[in-house]
């Protein structure tokens, strides 16, 4: 009754309104798919506690969205993804990757219901905006002010200084400016503010504003402070009383405006964007893959790690190489190890603590003969004691480039995710990564590589060579179709894997292998 209510007072129609319980029958991706159909609805606004089958949602929500809005409110974050009093499965990707699930999808994520009507106020009543241009107009130097920052801080472009007003304009003065702001080219959007002049009711200038955005082709905002029935004069009626699209969106704060045009702008980008094709891949045999992960999981019921020749052989059959390593329990097994391979080598401990630590001394790179290999075998036992010789391992030297980690994971709410950062322990702490979910399209992949606040450093940040970033996207695919096609594959860590300017290189990778989730989906369900 609450949200109800709420939906009235903010003028926004209903086709339909659904209160799903636990949904032992209906889950929120049968009624996405039916609102996709439903020529009277026009924008889906949801309120998520769990999502039933992972991968049927990113299919339904990325085919919708691109033609009607989905607004959903994601709860249970403090939780775990758990709701109180419910029993779902809780999902273990953290607060950025599970934004990004939402943003691949095209759904538009809020944090509130109150951002959620705010929301759709806004795509119920104005067009999308063509672009990330806005401009300001109102009679307020404080209120513009506010809402600059606001625009800026959540990616808005602003187009040239606020046009503001001295306190007492006439509503005509504000209604010309506001029509040329609308009229000009280089401007997306507009954000309009108001607070009456003392003595003055301002319901003539909320009027104004309203039958010019009853004319206008873009989107406009407004906060119009302190105004009796601003809502409603800013609002467009069908002759039986129904607010309809010209309506302008009035919101009782400069940031709640902002906010929501922001939500919108995105989507609409997101909306233009070509989807990009998944890409037929090579190399890739997924039934002898399946046969590798039947036969590893016949050894455990409750799954096992994955590594060795059965993790080179799955990654093989996707079309993926991992470097070989060879054991050196010896300096003489060091030495032999390294002639085999071929020299130049690495030498370094497979010790959790120290793989891939150069600053610990846990690598030691470019080992261009018998005589380095020894000494370098020398000094690990001196600065980690005998012990180590179990931990040590010989691998040829790849050359100079970019090291960087590529994971997928399976989780129990998203489905398969799979995540790219540029190697190294700072950016392992400020958690720089980008995520997606399977499958990748080929544009999917190149917004992956680049999403990583680090990624300048393989497009020849400083002057420094540009890797082979076309290998890398292709590693990308071959790993989220691993993922996709294998739900037993509950991990997968590919670490280091070295951009080089040539190619890449999977230099070491560990697995782990898990029955899946059962997640029937048998079609459409039908009463009877």
């Amino acid at each position: 009754m609450a949200l109800l209510e709420t939906i009235v007072s903010r003028g926004l129609g209903l086709s339909t309104f659904v209160s799903a319980g636990n949904r032992a029958d209906v889950s929120g991706n049968d009624l996405i798919q039916y609102w996709e159909d439903d020529p009277a609805t026009d924008v889906l606004l949801l309120y998520l506690e769990s999502i039933g089958n992972p991968r049927k949602f990113s299919r339904i929500a990325r085919r919708t969205s691109r033609s009607k809005p989905i607004v959903a409110v994601k709860s249970g974050r403090s939780s775990q993804g758990i709701p109180l009093g419910h029993t779902v499965r809780a999902t273990r990707l953290p607060p950025a990757a599970v934004d990004e699930v939402f943003h691949q999808s095209g759904v538009i994520q809020v944090e509130t219901l109150s951002e959620l009507f705010d929301v759709a106020m806004q795509l119920s009543f104005q067009p999308l905006p063509r672009g990330r241009r806005v401009s300001i107009i109102g009679n307020s130097d404080a209120l513009a002010v506010l809402a600059a920052d606001a625009a800026t801080a959540r990616g808005l472009q602003l187009v040239g200084e606020p046009h503001t007003f001295r306190p007492g304009a006439s509503p005509a003065e504000f209604g010309k400016v506001l029509a040329a702001v609308v009229d000009d080219p280089a401007v997306d959007s507009v954000v309009v503010l108001f607070v009456p002049p003392l003595n003055a009711s301002g319901q003539n200038v909320a009027r104004e504003i309203g039958q010019v955005a009853g004319r206008a082709t873009k989107p406009i905002v407004a906060t119009v402070l302190a105004v009796e029935g601003a809502a409603e004069l800013l609002r467009r009626v069908s002759p039986d009383g129904v607010p309809v699209v010209g309506s302008v969106p009035a919101y009782a704060s400069v940031e709640d405006a902002v906010r929501a045009l922001a939500a919108v702008t995105s989507y609409a980008q997101w909306r233009r964007t070509p989807r990009g094709e998944v890409p037929e891949l090579a190399d890739i045999d997924q039934e002898a893959a399946r046969d590798v992960v039947e036969a590893e999981l016949m050894r455990s019921v409750e799954g096992c790690e994955l590594s060795g020749t059965a993790l080179t052989e799955l990654l093989r059959l996707y079309g993926v190489n991992l470097w070989p390593t060879e054991p050196a329990a010896t300096a003489d097994a060091a030495a032999e190890a390294a002639d085999r391979l071929g020299y130049p080598v690495v030498l370094k401990a497979s010790a959790p603590h120290l793989m891939h630590r150069t600053d610990l001394g846990g690598v030691r790179l470019e080992l261009g003969s018998e005589s380095a290999v020894r000494r370098a075998y020398e000094q690990f036992l001196d600065t980690f004691g005998p012990q180590i010789a179990d931990e040590l391992v010989v691998q040829r030297m790849a050359g100079r480039g970019v090291a960087c980690v590529v994971e997928t994971s399976e989780d129990a709410l998203f489905g398969p995710v799979v995540s790219f950062g540029i190697g190294g322990v700072v950016t392992e702490l400020v958690e720089d990564r980008g995520y997606r979910i399977p499958p990748l399209s080929d544009l999917d992949a190149a917004a992956l590589v680049r999403s990583p606040k680090a990624a300048p450093l393989l497009f020849g940040y400083r002057g420094a060579e540009t890797m082979d970033v076309a290998a890398l996207e292709d590693l990308l695919l071959r790993v989220s179709r691993l993922a996709d096609d294998l739900p037993e594959l509950a991990r997968l860590e590919l670490n280091p894997v070295l951009a080089t300017p040539s190619g890449v290189a999977v230099l070491s990778g560990s697995a782990r292998l898990a029955p899946p989730v059962a997640r029937r989906d048998s079609g459409a369900r039908r009463l009877g």
